[in-house]
């Protein structure tokens, strides 16, 4: 496999760190255990320092063995962060395995487990640690131009189009690009050809004409060359690489929670509900008497969304606008074109309709508040993709049945990344989709978390 001299001298960099990782395991480790001693909570076996130098030994060549045989030194620019931590935690499975194997094999009874467990534990942390570090300073580095290849998309026209804008634009990684769309011209290989020489990597996707011999003729140059399956955006999906009969394959399954994962999602929904509206109780008064004071009409807004299975619901909010904000916007023609150009929502600062108090309920949030009880009637979920009215469906195109194998929440991905600064509908039909792709009760967790210095920051929203 072909890399560069900066990616090899990368991955060289970053094995010696991880072995650096696991001695400052270890001394830290011993530090732990020493303080430990001190309060009489951990007993030095005997003979430990010539055992516990042995199992030093031992780590240090199980690390090699159990990287190699996960395969995770490799450039990882075209690798989520969570994909490689997830090898990296897999190696790091293995590498523990083999540890402590090895005390068994070598008969090193007098060593402790506590610290044996100390020493992994560290150990693991640092290099998960360094990854994640190493991951984050290379993109950065990436985007001022460190360390950058040059990439070559073989394809059809209109797949070199759609993978460019997914390579250089939407997820920058670091690559220039050079495309070569196939249109079945007799010169096109030699064309080709040509092109590769000046290329680090090669993209191939699966709708190009003779991508055998292309990949074999790259191969032979030295070239990395990857496949990239063109039949359908295998990103909504949850993916595995498996084999039939020797033949790589993509396997693909859609996000979707067991019985037993929407029980307990459920039941963290009825909890976390009705704690908040207690907790809320006070607030929810308040901000209840202010509005019914401030201006006329209700107090609650409810608007028809669509639900799980394309049910019809009935979200409420506390009212940020005045009582005939509806008949307003259906009598204005400009409004409405401008509220529907703007992805059903109008502009900040743009919408007559707010009132005083409005605009701060939606700027803090707190009109939201009342969909907690959407949440204990099961219309809703406290984390999910977003309640869409009935007009909007049609932007999610193929990907409606997905948006309504689940129910729309009070939070999720889009409102953590920014809620109405992302202008482009298509950015927040991904966002969905990355939610019901990722959805787990881990997720929603990191979500619920993620939510709260959105909300104090007020990101996005209006």
């Amino acid at each position: 496999m072909f890399m560069s001299s900066n990616d090899e001298d990368t991955l060289a960099f970053e094995k010696a760190l991880d072995l650096c990782c696991i001695l400052g395991g270890m001394c830290i480790a011993l530090t732990l255990v020493r303080w430990l001693s001190s309060h009489s909570l951990f007993y030095y076996p005997v003979n430990w320092q010539r055992q516990y130098s042995v199992l030093l030994f031992a780590a240090l060549l199980a690390w090699p063995i159990a990287s190699a045989q996960g395969g995770i030194y490799h450039p990882h620019r075209t690798e989520r962060i969570g994909v490689s931590l997830w090898q990296f935690g897999k190696s790091l499975a293995l590498w523990s395995l083999l540890t402590i194997g090895s005390v068994f094999l070598l008969n090193l009874p007098n060593i402790s487990r506590q610290f044996v467990f100390y020493v992994l534990t560290c150990s693991a942390t640092l290099v998960l640690a360094r990854q994640f570090v190493t991951l984050v300073a290379l993109r950065r580095l990436h985007r001022f131009g460190y360390n950058w290849r040059t990439a070559l998309i073989i394809g059809g026209r209109s797949g070199c189009d759609r993978f460019m804008a997914l390579l250089g634009n939407a997820y920058p990684m670091g690559y220039h690009i050079i495309a070569c769309p196939l249109d079945g011209e007799p010169e096109e290989a030699e064309r080709v050809l040509e092109a590769s020489e000046e290329s680090d990597e090669a993209f191939i996707l699966s709708d190009a004409q003779q991508g055998e011999t292309y990949v074999l003729d790259l191969l032979k140059r030295g070239k990395r060359v990857h496949v990239v399956p063109e039949l359908l955006d295998v990103r909504l999906f949850r993916q595995s690489l498996g084999d039939v009969a020797g033949v790589p394959v993509v396997s693909l399954l859609a996000g979707r929670l067991s019985k037993t994962q929407l029980a307990a999602k459920r039941l963290a929904d009825l909890a976390g509900a009705c704690l908040l509206v207690v907790l809320s109780s006070p607030l929810l008064a308040l901000t209840a008497l202010i509005i019914k004071c401030s201006s006329k009409g209700p107090v609650f807004f409810r608007q028809t969304r669509i639900g799980q299975k394309g049910e019809l619901i009935r979200i409420y909010k506390f009212r940020t606008m005045i009582a005939d904000a509806e008949e307003m916007l259906k009598k204005d023609s400009k409004l409405r074109e401008l509220y529907v150009a703007n992805n059903f929502k109008l502009p900040k600062g743009r919408d007559p309709r707010i009132t005083r108090i409005g605009a701060f309920l939606r700027a803090t949030s707190l009109d939201e508040l009342p969909q907690l009880f959407n949440v204990i009637n099961g219309d809703m979920s406290l984390v999910g993709p977003r309640p869409v009215v009935p007009a909007e469906v049609g932007k999610y195109g193929d990907c409606v049945q997905l948006l309504l194998s689940a129910k729309p929440g009070m939070t999720g991905h889009w409102q953590i990344n920014g809620r109405s600064e992302i202008e482009e509908y298509a950015r927040r039909v991904e966002l969905d989709m990355e939610y019901i792709r990722d959805q787990s009760l881990g997720k929603d967790i990191e979500i619920l978390l993620r939510t709260v210095p959105a909300v104090l920051l007020r990101k996005g929203a209006h």
